[in-house]
């Protein structure tokens, strides 16, 4: 059996960036791709992005949620990626 699960590179990571699911901001901790599977003889791994919130709670959610935060003007912060540039590992 694999590891639970492996860090990932990311190009969001230490940046404010924004689940799209619960419209909560915070910034990228980090991201890990975490075996999930209840059998052990059936792997099944998803990636998730972990995020701490401004009260300093930290979550966890789908990597395909992660989206770069908006700044006051509505346009992505200065030197954040757009959403759909981030590579997905094949």
């Amino acid at each position: 059996m694999s590891e639970a699960y492996a860090y990932q590179p990311h190009p969001l990571l230490r940046r404010r960036v924004r689940d799209v699911a619960s419209g909560v901001e915070g910034e990228l901790m980090a991201v890990i791709n975490e075996n999930v599977s209840a059998v052990a003889a059936r792997e099944y791994r998803v990636d998730l992005a972990c995020i701490r919130a401004a009260s300093g709670r930290e979550f966890s959610t789908s990597v395909d949620s992660v989206e770069p935060a908006t700044g006051p003007s509505g346009q992505p912060e200065a030197g954040a990626p757009g959403p759909r540039s981030v590579p997905r590992p094949s």
